[in-house]
This record gives structure tokens, sequence and C-alpha cells, in this order.
């Protein structure tokens, strides 16, 4: 499908806004589904049914232009409303190299609220799977290696020792099943670990980061990435404030799966999530 070029509008906000909603409209008409927050299908349709599959493409694409402008002026109805208006700056970085501190100085953030990804993508949520039509659409170099380049999109040889006791003894249980899924999992907190390191030289003295996470399973081995984020964070002078416990709402994921794809034998999924609050003392 050749990309659609917005002719004759030199506001690129006004184009910004067009790109969105003609993508969404793209992945809407599409033949890949998101049937969970762990799996994409693409559904693979017979030569006769593919060749009457027509969608509405440009219908789809003008409902989400509607919607997407409903939402922009209800949004800037309710800024007028408010007697201090704050801005809001978006920055394209990866938080596990030093360009985090050039762009956010050292001790300048009051509160950090993220929910970092569960684990490594091509094994949670199909990120770069899920949206490589949409980039190849708009364009994006190598849409393709999208997953490789998140967190445990690496590759390790060896099973790295970690801050948190939990976190090694649950390592170590995963590669005595599996070495090669214990590398990735290594990889993941590898690169989670270096995040942290840098978000907390960004975090004022008494400023907070709350961490939004939920603790897999691999190979039947839970995770404890609340347990983790919490000793990667103390390694940097930053205190336990609290962890509360948050249900997950519009769960997608079915209750259980079979992760080993054995007849009969399932697992349950996660139901909850934890939110890690650390207070920062250094």
């Amino acid at each position: 499908m050749r990309r659609l070029r917005l002719i004759g509008c030199g506001n690129t906000q006004i184009q910004t806004l067009h790109v969105v909603g003609r993508v969404r409209g793209v992945k809407e008409t599409g033949t890949a589904r998101l049937r969970s927050r762990q799996h994409v299908s693409e559904i693979r349709y017979e030569t006769e049914r593919l060749e009457r599959f027509e969608p509405d493409v440009f219908g789809m694409m003008a409902t989400k232009l509607q919607r997407n402008l409903a939402g922009l002026h209800g949004f800037l109805a309710r800024l007028r409303g408010l007697e201090a208006v704050s801005r809001a700056s978006i920055y394209e970085l990866d938080s596990t190299s030093n360009i985090f501190g050039d762009v956010v100085p050292q001790e300048s953030v009051d509160i950090v609220v993220t929910s970092p990804p569960y684990g490594d993508s091509h094994t949670t949520v199909a990120y770069g799977q899920y949206s490589r039509l949409s980039s190849a659409w708009l364009e994006l170099p190598s849409p393709e290696k999208t997953d490789r380049k998140l967190m445990g999109g690496g590759t390790r040889k060896s099973v790295a020792i970690f801050p948190s006791i939990e976190l090694n003894q649950a390592i170590e249980s995963i590669r005595h099943k599996d070495e090669k899924r214990a590398y990735e999992v290594t990889s993941f907190y590898s690169h989670l670990q270096a995040s942290i390191a840098h978000v907390s030289r960004s975090v004022k003295c008494g400023g907070h980061a709350c961490y939004v996470v939920g603790n897999r399973k691999v190979k039947g081995i839970t995770l404890p990435t609340d347990v983790a984020i919490r000793c990667f964070f103390e390694q940097h002078g930053f205190a336990h404030a609290n962890t509360f416990q948050r249900w997950i709402p519009n769960k997608r994921m079915p209750l259980r799966n079979s992760p080993t794809n054995a007849a009969g034998v399932v697992e349950k999924t996660m139901t909850d999530e934890e939110i890690v609050v650390m207070r920062c003392e250094k």
C-alpha cells in the first residue's frame, strides 16, 4: 500500500494529527489482530476470500480522524477552564543509555511515574509485531527490528548476578530448565537495571519514583520484578516507601494459558500488578 501524503498543508501539527488517524485506520482494517497482550496473530485468508477482502480503509481513517479531533477539542476546552496550564515536553530517548542525563538534568525531577515492560518484548507484549504494519506504512527505518531495540532485545551468553537474592534465585531456577531463556531474562533485567540507574540520577532528593510492574512467569517460575526494582533503586540512594497492589483493569489476556502448549497443562495468567514507590534520600 502506498502511503498517502497530506498535500498543500505546511502545518506539521495538522500533518501529525492526520498521520495518527490514518495509521490507526490502516491497522483497524488490516489482517493483524491483537488477540491478547502477549500474542498477535495474522488472519490468513484463503486466496479466494482474500480477493474479496475489501475493507473501507478511507472510511475507517475518517472515523479515527473525527474521533481524534473531537478528543482534541474536548482537551483544549478543559485547558481553557484551568487557572494554571502546565506544559508537557516529549522526548524520544533511550533511558538505558547516557542520553537520558543529557536531555533531563540531574536532580531536576520531582516524581517519575512509569510502567516498564513485563519482560522482553518478543515473549510478552508483542510491540514490534503489532506495530510492524504501521511502522512500515510510516516508512520508519527497519520496523522488523523493533523488538531487538526494546528491553531484553539483545542476547547474552551468561547469567548476571543482580543485587536481589530473590531475582537471582528465580533466574537460576529457570536456567536449570532452559539455559537460553535464562539468558533472555537476564538481558531484560540488565536493561531495566541500567534504565533505573539513569532515572535515579534525575530525581531530586525527597522526590519519588513510582513503577507499575507485573511479576510474570517464565518456565513456571515467578520473576519478582517488584523486589528487583526496589533493590535496583536502593543501590542509588533510594528508600522503599510502599508497594501497592493494583488489579489489572480491562484484562485482555485469558485467565489461563498453556505456555508449554502441552495438552491439559495450563497456568493462571497475571491478574494484578504492583506499584512500587521509592523515595530519593541521597
